[in-house]
């Protein structure tokens, strides 16, 4: 045991709160967290025969140690679960999703809601729905909706004094038309609440809210209505039926399993919804997870409902987490009511426990399969990498930069991460060059490599920019890699910088390090993985430098004009057509547009010629 580690050992308080193990590369390997830190720390430095493989092998590579004292077991929680996110250690558990999944967004904070499907939620006041595993199934779950309620998908600005043509899908019944004025605001409000209800899993209330509704409608002998009504309770009793029922209770209940091998774990979350199995999502987690399942179980708990906006009342587990009184506290006060926690021995949900974990089982099994084996053939590119650059280690984190112009306009660069050998998209980034004014690839390149070390430099705590990558790699020859270089030992910073040069003509890849080339084309694994490395940098800085043209070319000068905004400007191009045919319009015509009047209308023709 190294002497610092000794004494930190032996000044250990008796305090809650989290401690962070590093490696001979002074790199984070491990976070966790502690009601008393004397016990929990020196628990993992006593007797190595007790330990199990991956505890053994945390400790055998641990060369310092520190620790942050907290107030509270809870603020240890909170704070172990930002410091994974943040340094990802290898040996903490990590729900690392590469999977957006599909959700169900409903606008219900504007005045005429439309439901459609996104894959990220946004505080923006509406309501999102989602255990969704594939787009299809998000797909038909969105088909079912509309058909029952037909909420509208479009984005039209409507406004009841002005009706507009429905379009087909209200022909098709996929849409009440509340833009043509044929539903009105308290009978389209309705229909999004029984779309909500229904997309909660509350379809026993959604179906006393139709038998209402219904019966309304016939004894107001409005026949027709409660005919449409009848036909709509029917679809939803035939829906109903193929649902799996675990309860005849209304229950509200998350379902959670682990699955663990030597060196993987995966996680599975049944939803249970008015007793109803609704969903399913399973994960595989990240890191070798050197912990017991209690620990597992609560980490990964805490990083579930960190990301997922939805908790329910009751939480049904496989292993009690540790400290579960204080991870119930967190969970009641993020969802603003009681969460219960708990783990069944017998009955129905302890078969709903082994069914999670029967479907954690096939998930990690599926991963090994497919994931794993492709991480090797990753890993194997990496350590040829290494040996044919001559680089010190094994190039874990590489990140590539190009650069992307139209001329003197749009001149952008992009820069995308490898981890492992894989495509880190949460860590790419873009640049839009703001020195540099005409074109000029090196200058470029220069400017963007200053901006991002500069970042690192500075002290940031933003993940990218934060740690130095073990490989740089600019798209182009001799002349990048020497501007790359030069920034860099400007900057004291000390990273082996490569470019990927590829002639189109001759259909060979090579890497350039401004002295010596390497042919690719006789190791075709390594020609893979350049190539979609190199290929993966273009595409990203092509795509913004379309955006930002698409994004110029949608410019008008009324966006010149002061006072006019995005709503105006499309009341004004409603009105007349043009730009040319608002410069050639009178003062009255343009004031009459509504929301313009004749002081704006002033401005507009001064502003405009």
């Amino acid at each position: 045991m190294k002497p610092t580690i000794r004494d930190t050992l032996k000044n250990l308080p008796d305090s809650p709160g989290v401690y962070i193990m590093r490696d001979s590369d002074n790199k984070v390997i491990y976070v966790g967290k502690a009601k008393v830190l004397k016990n929990r720390v020196r628990s993992y430095f006593r007797n190595s025969q007790d330990m199990d493989a991956k505890t053994a092998a945390l400790v055998s590579n641990v060369q310092s140690l520190e620790y942050i004292v907290t107030h509270t077991e809870e603020e240890a929680f909170i704070l172990e679960n930002t410091l994974i996110k943040k340094y990802r250690p290898k040996y903490n558990i990590m729900l690392k999703d590469d999977k957006t999944y599909p959700l169900i967004r409903v606008s219900v904070q504007e005045d005429y809601p439309r439901i459609e499907i996104v894959r990220k939620v946004q505080k923006d006041g509406a309501r999102y729905f989602g255990t969704y595993v594939k787009a299809g199934a998000v797909r038909e779950s969105l088909d079912i909706i509309r058909r029952l309620f037909p909420i509208r998908t479009c984005k039209r600005s409507i406004s009841p004094d002005k009706k507009q043509r429905p379009c087909l899908y209200c022909h098709i019944g996929l849409c009440s038309a509340p833009c043509s004025g044929n539903i009105s605001k308290q009978d389209y409000d309705l229909l999004v609440q029984n779309a909500c209800a229904f997309l909660e899993g509350r379809q026993d209330e959604v179906v006393k809210r139709l038998e209402e509704e219904m019966r309304r409608y016939a004894d107001d002998l409005k026949f027709e209505k409660a005919a449409a009504i009848r036909d709509r309770l029917k679809s939803v009793n035939e829906l109903l039926k193929k649902q799996a029922v675990y309860s005849t209770k209304a229950e509200e209940r998350d379902v959670i399993g682990l699955f663990l091998d030597d060196w993987n774990c995966a996680a599975s979350v049944l939803s249970i919804r008015s007793g109803r199995l609704v969903g399913k999502r399973s994960f595989v987690l990240e890191g070798m997870g050197a912990s017991t399942h209690g620990a597992v179980m609560g980490s990964f708990v805490l990083q579930y409902y960190d990301a997922n906006p939805e908790i329910p009342r009751e939480i049904a587990l496989q292993y009690e987490p540790e400290s579960v009184d204080v991870l119930e506290e967190i969970l009641s006060k993020k969802r603003g009511g009681k969460v219960t926690l708990l783990v069944p021995k017998r009955g129905v949900k302890a078969d709903l426990v082994d069914m999670a974990e029967q479907n954690a089982r096939e998930e990690l099994e599926l991963y090994k399969m497919t994931v794993l084996a492709r991480n090797a053939r990753s890993q194997e590119a990496l350590v040829k990498l290494k040996t044919a650059l001559g680089l010190d280690k094994v190039p874990s984190v590489i990140e590539a930069y190009d650069i992307s112009n139209t001329g003197d306009t749009e001149i952008v660069a992009s820069m995308v991460v490898f981890r492992e050998g894989r495509a880190d998209h949460s860590l790419y980034r873009r640049f839009r060059m703001k020195a540099v004014t005409a074109q000029n690839d090196y200058a470029s390149m220069q400017e963007t490599l200053l901006r991002r070390f500069g970042r690192y430099l500075g002290g940031t705590d933003d993940e990218t920019f934060g740690t130095l990558p073990d490989l740089l790699l600019v798209d182009g020859g001799t002349g990048h890699v020497n501007a790359a270089r030069e920034v860099l030992a400007d900057l004291g910073i000390e990273v082996p910088v490569w470019g990927m040069a590829k002639d189109d003509r001759h259909r060979s890849h090579r890497l350039v390090n401004g002295q010596a080339g390497i042919d690719l084309s006789r190791d075709q694994e390594l020609l893979r993985f350049i190539a979609s490395v190199q290929n993966e940098a273009h595409r990203y800085a092509v795509e913004y430098n379309r955006h930002l043209r698409r994004k110029r070319h949608q410019q008008s000068a009324l966006d010149q004009v002061p006072g006019i905004g995005e709503a105006k400007k499309k009341a004004l191009l409603r009105a007349f057509g043009s730009v040319k045919r608002i410069r050639e319009a009178s003062l009255e015509e343009i004031s009459a547009v509504k929301g313009i009047g004749p002081k704006l209308a002033a401005v507009i023709k001064e502003k405009l010629g």
